[in-house]
């Protein structure tokens, strides 16, 4: 994908945009800005149930792994926005975010896996939950950031 160097190449910036193309991005931003607020949801549902409960579940890590789905499409869709991604703060904290999602994702299939019945329990407050923050981080971040630093 073509990196972006200048802000005047930013869509947003560029005057001759046609309505057609306009609405193309509009829609491919919703789409992203509401595949990530999905991801907010079921992360969100997954890392808190296992805290709560005191212990990775199946369905936990399902939630994970559909939220890690989301994430990424999420960032794809609004790197296609931009012709690709311009590395700054946020591409960096989201960058941070997913390596650390797919982390957690891999180890808690391998913990089911193994039946690790000391990981099962101490999974959510020692992993989840600090993933889950991480996360947060990049995703308040994008709602902050992404105004001006696309």
């Amino acid at each position: 994908m073509r990196q972006l160097h200048r802000w005047k190449n930013w869509p947003v910036f560029q005057k001759q945009k046609q309505d057609g193309e306009n609405h193309k991005m509009l829609t491919a931003i919703l789409i992203g800005l509401i595949l990530f607020t999905f991801a907010l949801l079921v992360y969100s549902i997954a890392t808190w149930a296992g805290v709560l409960s005191g212990s990775l579940k199946k369905w936990h890590l399902i939630l994970f792994w559909i939220g890690f789905v989301a994430d990424v499409s999420g960032t794809v869709t609004i790197g296609s926005v931009y012709g690709g991604f311009v590395m700054n703060t946020h591409s960096y904290l989201g960058a941070i975010a997913l390596i650390v999602v797919l982390a957690q994702n891999i180890a808690a299939t391998k913990i089911l896996l193994d039946k690790n019945e000391k990981w099962i329990t101490r999974f959510p407050k020692k992993v989840s939950l600090p993933v889950w923050v991480i996360w947060m981080v990049s995703y308040i971040a994008g709602l902050i950031l992404s105004g001006g630093s696309h």
